[in-house]
């Protein structure tokens, strides 16, 4: 299933292709929702579907939850003055 612009104006992504769309492994995509970070919001068949704005949330969240947890300090305090 390709990515498609849903009737609510949203793109609808399977766990491969999300992926494939923010550049991390197929593993990720289900760490991200095993953690609580992402939540899908349909399905197809078996397979989960998440928004595409859903997923670029967790990417987010799963990138400020390892610096957080990583590194010093004063690495943590110059990524927040960059965000």
């Amino acid at each position: 299933m390709l990515p498609e612009t849903a009737p609510d104006g949203e793109i609808y992504l399977s766990g491969s292709h999300a992926a494939r769309e923010f550049g991390v492994a197929p593993s990720t995509i289900s760490t991200w929702a095993r953690k609580g970070y992402l939540t899908p919001a349909a399905s197809s068949g078996r397979r989960a579907l998440y928004r595409m704005s859903d997923v670029a949330k967790a990417e987010k969240l799963a990138r400020d939850a390892a610096i957080r947890t990583s590194g010093t300090a004063k690495r943590v305090r110059r990524h927040q003055q960059a965000a």
